[in-house]
């Protein structure tokens, strides 16, 4: 599973994007949903399902923001039940990692051995935080993904410097929900690959798919989007969510922009190679054309089939006189010397 991910993950990989449904808290606290939200996520074509992990109180003040603490509180899954899911995600052959939200939940994850940890926008000056995740990546082999909302680049680069060293990839994102096309500037994907080289990836809070699709063609390595099974249902995040039939239609566009990427070369197609003379043009008489006429523009056509006409070429037939006959229609192109 670990080398299914660095191959997915590797800049070597040119055309390879992780799809990524993260639940984060549509399970609502309920691990049979949790189950189903991993199932129905396998059934769309995903290669990784993402949960936030969390203790509700080590992050989150109860006095200072009591509603946004209940709501969490509510919503926590225990560390018995991710170790469970993560062991379901093994057996059926889909990732799983997480984003911890505090020191006990990251201690947890390294211990089960989570192939990703993701850094949430909100962690991204955290230092004591980004500091053990860098230690620990480096001594446990995981990979480190970093989400960029909130964050203007000199943050960002404060963060990577302290990550650097850890097998890193960076997630373009803006922390507005839902986020509108005009929130976004997708170019930002190429502006992180080029200023940090490492895979750079799109963690998408827009409703549709179109931008999910847009940054894949641009480059995007991982797309990550929060998934439900209905929008309809209880909680935070549902209506920001892709629902099964919204996740399989960005699987199959992300599928098929990864089918017509390739290494930037200009390569003819069998079928063009075999159709090229029937599309190309040829010069052409426009009428019939009797031996000692003079050729003027009005009496040639550039007419299918042909392999090309070169200016130099069409122009050689014009003012000289024709040496033959020619019916209408007739290709002349290559017989020169016979018209002129």
């Amino acid at each position: 599973m670990v080398e299914r991910l660095r191959n997915l993950l590797s800049p070597m990989w040119e055309n390879k994007v992780l799809v990524a449904a993260e639940i984060g808290i549509n399970h609502n606290g309920d691990y049979g949903q949790a189950l189903d939200l991993i199932q129905a996520a396998q059934a769309c074509g995903a290669d990784a399902v993402k949960f936030q992990v969390y203790r509700a109180g080590q992050f989150c003040n109860p006095k200072t923001n009591p509603e946004a603490y209940d709501l969490f509180k509510k919503y926590e899954l225990s560390f018995q039940a991710f170790e469970k899911l993560k062991k379901v995600c093994s057996d059926s052959g889909i990732i799983f990692y997480a984003t911890p939200l505090d020191f006990e939940s990251l201690d947890f994850l390294i211990q089960i051995k989570c192939p990703i940890i993701k850094i949430a926008s909100s962690d991204i000056t955290n230092e004591p935080f980004l500091h053990k995740i860098a230690e620990n990546s480096r001594k446990n082999n995981f990979h480190t993904c970093l989400s960029t909302g909130f964050a203007d680049m000199k943050t960002i680069e404060n963060a990577v410097k302290i990550l650097l060293k850890t097998h890193l990839s960076l997630m373009y994102c803006v922390s507005k929900y839902p986020a509108q096309a005009a929130d976004f500037d997708l170019n930002f994907i190429n502006t992180l690959q080029k200023r940090f080289n490492v895979p750079i990836g799109f963690s998408d809070h827009s409703t549709g798919i179109a931008l999910s699709c847009a940054a894949a063609g641009l480059g995007a390595k991982i797309i990550e989007r929060h998934f439900t099974l209905d929008n309809e249902l209880e909680g935070a995040d549902h209506k920001i969510s892709l629902n099964p039939e919204q996740l399989s239609a960005l699987v199959k566009g992300v599928r098929e922009i990864e089918s017509a990427l390739g290494p930037g070369k200009k390569a003819l197609t069998t079928f063009e190679q075999s159709a090229t003379e029937a599309s190309m043009r040829g010069i052409y008489t426009a009428r019939k054309i009797s031996k000692g006429e003079t050729i003027e523009e009005r009496d040639l056509l550039l007419l299918r089939p042909g392999r090309g006409v070169k200016y130099s070429e069409y122009r050689s037939y014009l003012g000289k006189k024709a040496k033959r006959d020619s019916e209408a229609y007739e290709k002349i192109q290559g017989q020169n010397e016979r018209h002129k």
